[in-house]
Order: structure tokens, then C-alpha cells, then sequence
């Protein structure tokens, strides 16, 4: 009697760990699809389009953006004007200097 209540927890025992198995085996396929899933999301070409999307449809954030990269192009402008090809370090910081003057002028005066 003592060796068919063995057998009968070991055939137990043996059904427990194929389901257990089993359960690891799905969970395994569910999670692959999900990192799947999530890597192709946060592509970069993704978060491009989308960003792209959000400005197409945002008045408020197109204004801002345009603003923002008009100031800044601006800035840039000015600095290779003061700096251009030298290599003095003194000039580059004074082209930085004034890229940041000019960049903060033009964004003050597009949002007057």
C-alpha cells in the first residue's frame, strides 16, 4: 500500500511540473511578443513619425517650434558671423556668447 501512495505522488507530482511547464512555456511566448512589440514602438523612426504627428496636429506646439528653431537658427547665424573658421577660444566663447544673446533676443521678441 505505502508504494502505490509513492507512485501515485510521483505521477502526481510528474503532472504538476508538465503544467507548470506549460504555464512557463506560454508566459515565455506572451512576453516575447510584448518586447516585440514595445522595441518596434520605440524605434526611432516611430518616435519620429509620431512626434511629427503631434506637431501637425498641435497649432500651439507648431507656433512654438517654429518660433524656437527661428531663434535658434538665428543664434547660429550670429555666431559664425563673430566667430567664423578661427580657432581662437577666445572667439568661441564670444560666439557663444553671443549666440545665446541673440537666440534669447529673438525668441523674447516673437512672443511680443
Amino acid at each position: 500500500m505505502r508504494m502505490k501512495a509513492y507512485k501515485d505522488q510521483n505521477q502526481l507530482l510528474d503532472a504538476r511540473i508538465i503544467a507548470l511547464e506549460h504555464k512557463k512555456s506560454v508566459c515565455f511566448k506572451e512576453l516575447t511578443t510584448e518586447l516585440k512589440l514595445t522595441f518596434e514602438e520605440l524605434r526611432p523612426s516611430k518616435l519620429l513619425i509620431r512626434a511629427l504627428v503631434d506637431i501637425k496636429e498641435e497649432p500651439e506646439v507648431k507656433g512654438t517650434l517654429y518660433e524656437s528653431v527661428i531663434s535658434l537658427i538665428g543664434g547660429y547665424i550670429s555666431k559664425k558671423i563673430v566667430v567664423g573658421k578661427s580657432k581662437s577660444i577666445i572667439k568661441n566663447v564670444l560666439g557663444f556668447v553671443v549666440q545665446y544673446v541673440t537666440t534669447r533676443l529673438i525668441s523674447k521678441n516673437m512672443n511680443h
